[in-house]
């Protein structure tokens, strides 16, 4: 290898274009290699050596191996542009000496990610066979796809309406609507970001974890590509909801947490955190493995923001009340400090003749506000009240007002309660990155709808939105499941947008987030003081071929999929490159029925799923006047 950089240097030296001063210039000749510049190829080729190592002789005559070349002459054994061949970093390097971290030539890599995954959900029921349709898409496919599109079946629902049993005309739609959307999630975001794009300050997924019983069924080779082509697609258009202090948090488990959160990565500029949360207890079926490996009680929230200068809300936990706030502060009913006394509060709840536990945190809640700590301050709006056993109020060199007690920084107790679930007075500690506090017993019982697998707590989703929002911001949920995410939101007064392709939506979102309207009071209703009321507007993507896809996956025998191929014909989108000719009504006859089922779904044209905004006046779709209207309002399109 010597001898091979001694030639190749020698040879350089031969060339003015290639050296500087003496020193040949690397950038120089690997930008000539690229090009294949015929004089570099001539003065490679002078050397046997050289030639035999970097050219190749193929039907008769020498192909030069670029990429080798520059390999080469990129390795730091051949000359070194410092005195050691590493830098004074520590990280992963390529093969050609660049830190991963800097080089876009390095991302997380898999089969079909620049394709499209449409994954339409059908049926629940279908979980444990096919719930998705797996249609894979080149991106030149992909023309009228992701256009925005035609609403159809819009309903409004408040008070009124909830009580009636009967859903109002929905009249106008604008961003002061919550929305639930039933249809495609990747289709419905796309048609979300023609008037929300830029807007939504949270957005709040639970995907489907690829755990093998929940529709990502496929050959091990592909189980987790298949599974990142399907999120990337919808995290990519989600990036473009996100106002730019906006947040996304995305739940998972352990079978691709590591490989979403190198994904996230490449997709969102700022990395935030990630929250290991207690999903469930060491108790029941989790236990019939136990010796094999520890039993799974926890997920993953990989926690991302749209722009680096970002902040949360700081959030705490119920804990012990700390031995630090040991002060009372006795007012003796006057509003001048000079008259205030303050004593131990050991001594207090001696006087008060307070001995057990449970009165003693019942008299410490109670007077929460005349209970208070002291940190140390070095500024001397504090250090200079040091022997002063009176409380002081000082003002900080930022102009804050606090109050001061024999040198230190006073801390009142009163600050650190807040009302639990339930509305009681807790005393709180801040919360870091493990969430192990949250109820989970019982989850299929919160919001008065059944999910009893997979729904998320209301205390979890409430942490999250006090985290990371305020009143009146919108929070997306774009796998709504049993609308959880949208059921607290309308409870802390937050607008939302959720959506949901699953045929249960009107058993579970719809239905739950009418009890909320209606005044239901589990889950968080009692900490955030809700009453109910509100409302919010229904709509689904206006179907075409998709309805196709229904029937077909409804199908029960070969002889209606062979109806439906005809109705295709007739009334649907075939794929442009599809031969008809080619079709073998025996052969289709004879296929199995889920073979059946896949020849006719391939059949289908993927741009033509759901009906396109630019075709709302069509006839041949039948869309009905209130329909259009409101279609109009929401797109803000003239007629």
């Amino acid at each position: 290898m010597q001898n091979l950089f001694k030639d190749l240097e020698s040879l350089l030296q031969q060339n003015q274009a290639f050296i500087s001063d003496g020193a040949i210039l690397k950038n120089a000749v690997t930008e000539a290699a690229l090009k294949m510049d015929a004089g570099l190829l001539a003065l490679l080729m002078q050397s046997t050596t050289i030639k035999a190592h970097f050219f190749t002789e193929v039907a008769g005559a020498l192909v030069f191996d670029k990429v080798k070349f520059q390999n080469f002459v990129s390795n730091k054994a051949f000359l070194p542009d410092s005195y050691t061949a590493f830098k004074n970093r520590i990280g992963l390097t390529d093969g050609r000496g660049d830190y991963l971290s800097q080089s876009r030539d390095v991302v997380l890599a898999w089969p079909y990610k620049d394709c499209v995954l449409e994954g339409g959900m059908t049926k629940e029921d279908k979980g444990l066979n096919e719930v998705f349709w797996n249609m894979t898409l080149a991106p030149d496919d992909i023309t009228r796809l992701f256009e925005p599109k035609v609403l159809t079946g819009w309903e409004r629902w408040d008070g009124d309406a909830v009580a009636a049993g009967k859903a109002k005309p929905v009249g106008k739609v604008t961003e002061a609507d919550n929305l639930l959307i039933k249809g495609n999630n990747l289709l419905a975001l796309h048609s979300l970001k023609a008037q929300y794009a830029g807007k939504v300050k949270l957005i709040y997924i639970d995907p489907p974890y690829n755990t093998g019983d929940d529709g990502f069924k496929y050959n091990d080779r592909f189980n987790h590509s298949a599974w990142l082509t399907f999120m990337r697609n919808r995290l990519e258009v989600a990036k473009s909801l996100l106002c730019k202090d906006g947040f996304i948090f995305v739940q998972c488990d352990d079978n691709e947490q590591a490989y979403l959160k190198v994904l996230m990565d490449e997709i969102f500029p700022n990395f935030l955190t990630t929250i290991c949360v207690q999903m469930s207890y060491v108790s029941g079926e989790k236990m019939a493995h136990v010796d094999r490996k520890p039993p799974k009680i926890k997920e993953f929230i990989h926690i991302f923001t749209r722009h680096t200068d970002v902040r949360v809300v700081p959030q705490f936990t119920e804990g012990e009340i700390d031995g630090e706030y040991n002060k009372f502060l006795d007012k003796k009913g006057s509003n001048d400090p000079e008259d205030w006394e303050v004593s131990g509060l050991a001594a207090v709840l001696k006087a008060n003749s307070i001995k057990n536990e449970d009165e003693k945190e019942d008299f410490i809640l109670a007077n929460a506000a005349n209970i208070f700590n002291r940190v140390r301050n070095k500024s001397i709006a504090f250090t200079s009240t040091r022997g002063n056993q009176k409380l002081t109020k000082v003002t900080t060199a930022t102009g804050l007002e606090k109050w001061a007690w024999n040198g230190r920084e006073v801390v009142w107790l009163s600050d650190r309660i807040v009302k639990d679930a339930d509305g009681n007075d807790t005393y709180q500690q801040a919360l870091g990155d493990i969430w192990s506090d949250i109820p989970i017993v019982n989850l299929y019982l919160e919001g008065g709808v059944d999910f009893p697998r997979g729904k998320k707590p209301e205390q979890l989703v409430r942490r999250m939105l006090a985290m990371a929002t305020e009143p009146g911001d919108i929070v997306l949920d774009f796998f709504a499941g049993s609308g959880t995410t949208a059921a607290v939101a309308q409870k802390m007064d937050r607008r939302w947008i959720a959506v949901e392709q699953m045929d249960y939506i009107e058993d579970l979102p719809s239905l739950r987030l009418k009890y909320v309207i209606g005044g239901e009071k589990g889950g968080v209703s009692k900490a955030a003081d809700w009453k109910g009321g509100g409302s919010f507007v229904y709509a689904e993507l206006a179907a075409s071929n998709s309805a196709f896809a229904d029937r077909i996956g409804a199908a029960q025998d070969s002889a209606i999929l062979q109806a439906i191929y005809a109705d295709i014909q007739a009334t649907g989108y075939l794929r442009y490159d599809l031969d008809l000719n080619a079709f073998d009504t025996d052969d289709f006859a004879a296929l199995l029925l889920e073979d059946a089922k896949r020849v006719l779904m391939d059949c289908l044209d993927a741009n033509h799923l759901y009906i396109n905004l630019d075709s709302l006046g069509d006839a041949d779709f039948n869309i009905s006047d209130e329909d259009a209207a409101a279609t109009r309002s929401f797109y803000e399109v003239k007629e």
